[in-house]
């Protein structure tokens, strides 16, 4: 008999297919091969003494303060950290419970899937003030550099008429028009809709409608106006839904650290009961890394997106080349593939099913060994 210590994380159906199991159990044991984590604010006191003790029951656990023994309505925080056949179990006791217990119950009955690859969507900005200079074009180049990022593994491709950056001013509706028109035409001409998915990052209507008339499939709205879902609906085209704090010229501006999850979840609860009054459905949620946010805001996002797939709908990240990497690793924006490959393999493994990128080849070759890594039979 040899013994050795593998990786936790292996993928449990690859290391099962050496075992082979009896099937019926194999559900039942799945279920208990990871933790899930779910920080809990503001829970009552006498609800964490009742949900400590069903969790103990159980064999979960549930981190609370000392005095939580004492019950009363007094608020604290605290850690369920349980698998999930626990979850399971415990999510029908509490749907027993008063306390607001009932509602934790079905929050932790939501389906958290991941994705079991990630979709890459590569971004080319026909404009003269984009933050990244490497990504900018001409309508002259179009055919050569969208060519090229479909053979380098794009499933989407970006287009980008006007600068967001921090500090950027919007030139207008009928000069981003003029800019839209012949790139667009180009698109159309080539057939390229019909090899890749194509998006246009824009909050212009005009612009917006004459690329879904010519075979364009999401709306990339950084506006968050959701009446321009409702324009994607007409199209069959998803809509992207990001979240940003101000405007381009103000949303850096003194900004501080704050409870970024309670504010992304918030704003995305809110539209989401728009976009539904509209009957839009296909739907991508953006947290909008960069838009607003300090640096550790967007770290948080990256490292909790997981929370984000209780909303059901596939996550949308990008942080490429962008200043959070700066931040931590100061370097110009010409020398963060690295940091912008790390965020994004961590934002996929978090629950990013497209990752927004100016780098396509790097990231799909980043992503291949990470799918040939988890796959890898023991």
């Amino acid at each position: 008999m040899k013994i050795f210590k593998i990786d936790a994380s292996s993928g449990f159906d690859e290391i099962c297919s050496t075992i082979k199991p009896q099937i019926a159990g194999l559900k039942i044991m799945k279920n208990k091969s990871s933790l899930h984590f779910f920080y809990i604010k503001d829970i009552k006191r006498v609800a964490a003494n009742i949900l400590k003790q069903d969790a103990l029951s159980l064999g979960a656990e549930l981190v609370c303060s000392k005095d939580s023994v004492f019950g009363g309505l007094e608020s604290e925080n605290a850690l369920l950290i349980a698998n999930q056949k626990q979850i399971n179990l415990l999510a029908k006791k509490e749907l027993l419970q008063d306390f607001g217990l009932k509602d934790l119950a079905k929050f932790i009955s939501k389906d958290f899937k991941k994705p079991a690859k990630s979709l890459i969507m590569g971004v080319l900005n026909f404009n003269t003030d984009s933050f990244n200079p490497a990504s900018r074009t001409t309508a002259d180049e179009c055919a050569s550099k969208i060519e090229k990022m479909i053979n380098d593994g794009a499933d989407f491709i970006d287009i980008g008429m006007v600068s967001s950056r921090p500090g950027s001013i919007y030139v207008g509706s009928e000069v981003e028009f003029e800019r839209v028109k012949p790139v667009v035409n180009i698109i159309e001409q080539n057939g390229f809709t019909k090899r890749v998915k194509f998006s246009l990052d824009s909050f212009d209507e005009k612009c917006l409608r004459y690329a879904l008339e010519r075979g364009f499939s999401m709306v990339n709205d950084i506006s968050g106006d959701c009446s321009l879902a409702t324009l994607a609906k007409q199209y069959g085209a998803s809509y992207c839904l990001m979240h940003k704090n101000g405007d381009p010229q103000t949303m850096q501006v003194g900004v501080k650290d704050s409870d970024i999850l309670g504010i992304v979840d918030e704003f995305f609860e809110r539209k989401l009961e728009i976009l539904d009054t509209l009957g839009q459905k296909d739907i991508w949620l953006d947290p909008g890394i960069g838009f607003g946010k300090t640096a550790r805001d967007n770290m948080i996002l990256i490292k909790h997106l997981e929370h984000f797939l209780h909303f059901g709908y596939p996550l949308f990240v990008g942080a490429s080349r962008k200043s959070v990497i700066n931040a931590y690793s100061p370097s110009d924006v010409s020398d963060r593939l690295a940091g912008s490959l790390y965020l994004h393999l961590k934002a996929f493994e978090n629950g990013a099913s497209i990752i927004r990128t100016h780098d396509v080849f790097a990231h799909k070759q980043m992503f291949d060994m990470a799918q040939a890594y988890a796959n890898l039979e023991f």
